[in-house]
């Protein structure tokens, strides 16, 4: 099977890293596969199968291929265009629900082509604007990377508490992810917690700031492997997102044994449970985020409760299955079309 991946780029993020993925999984069943990447745009992962620039996303541009996978409703028009019958759409966002043609990016949904999605809650917003039902893939983590420290985390102490949040820039297109309403959740807990506590805050794009008085240490761009470090010193993750079509970081954080204050973001709901794998709030309710956090730093036993939870959540979502999975899925789409 002749395989075409057309990319917006390849820059940090977990969309993107789940495309290299799939190509180098496709690559390893032995699939011919080939991504194509603009000539200007960032590709910071390792890609094992043929790598091609093109000038740009342009139906001229995109070879023929058995599957050629959108994987973003920018990336459709030239994919369907180019090769309708060929084309797979691979969602990982519901784009109309927060970008600013909101018709254009449902028109990418509206044409009957096969739909790949995250979670049962992304098929619902496609089935609820399109009349389509999807193929559900729920994403997974690596349990080489991912995994709980060997010494047991325990609120019955003095020491100083880590809250890791993952502060996506709203300048720069993720006001989604709800960075104002983690500033005035901290706010509310400054206030009313009584122990030490500190911030750690991971900055893919700018350096974000944390009102004054309330401490706080800034990271930039990180791996995997130094993002799962910081997971397994932190006391609590905290998630502030509006939206999300699945939530890795959650469910990262859930796998290295660290409880986790999330929104009701949406695609959360496939591997969370309120109050017994995680403490989960409504979102846009900074009160309510700040108050979730406060209630899991002072409960030893729904604090030890929501780390059981979150381990056996996450022990079953596989990122090796999801890769298989997902290659599954295109070879069933291309033998029955």
């Amino acid at each position: 099977m002749k395989v075409i991946i057309p990319v917006g780029a390849l820059h940090l993020g977990g969309g993107c890293k789940n495309l290299a993925d799939l190509a180098n999984a496709l690559h390893a069943r032995g699939h011919d596969t080939e991504v194509l990447v603009p000539e200007i745009e960032p590709v910071v992962y390792d890609i094992h199968c043929k790598l091609t620039r093109i000038p740009s996303l342009h139906p001229s541009y995109i070879p023929y291929g058995d599957v050629v996978v959108a994987n973003f409703y920018t990336t459709f028009k030239a994919c369907y265009e180019a090769w309708p019958l060929q084309c797979v759409r691979f969602s990982q966002a519901y784009e109309p629900s927060w970008v600013p043609d909101r018709d254009f990016a449902v028109w990418t949904y509206s044409h009957g082509v096969p739909v790949i999605t995250l979670s049962n809650w992304l098929d619902e917003q496609i089935y609820r604007d399109v009349g389509q039902r999807t193929f559900v893939l729920n994403p997974g983590v690596d349990p080489q990377v991912f995994y709980p420290s060997p010494i047991p985390k325990t609120l019955n102490s003095d020491s100083r508490k880590i809250i890791l949040y993952l502060a996506r820039d709203p300048n720069s297109g993720y006001e989604i992810k709800g960075f104002y309403d983690f500033v005035k959740c901290m706010d509310l807990f400054n206030r009313l917690y009584p122990g030490k506590f500190i911030v750690h805050m991971v900055c893919p794009e700018n350096k974000l700031q944390l009102p004054s008085g309330i401490p706080c240490r800034t990271f930039g761009a990180i791996s995997d492997m130094q993002f799962a470090e910081l997971y397994r010193e932190a006391d609590v993750f905290v998630s502030s997102s509006w939206i999300e079509a699945y939530g890795f970081p959650p469910l990262e954080a859930m796998a290295c044994g660290t409880p986790v204050v999330t929104t009701d973001s949406g695609g959360i709901r496939d591997f969370s449970v309120h109050m017994e794998s995680a403490f989960i709030t409504q979102p846009r309710n900074p009160v309510e985020l700040g108050y979730g956090l406060l209630t899991v730093l002072s409960n030893e036993s729904l604090y030890q409760k929501l780390i059981a939870g979150g381990l056996a959540s996450a022990s079953r979502f596989r990122k090796h299955d999801f890769e298989q999975k997902l290659v599954d899925t295109l070879e069933h789409i291309y033998r029955n079309r």
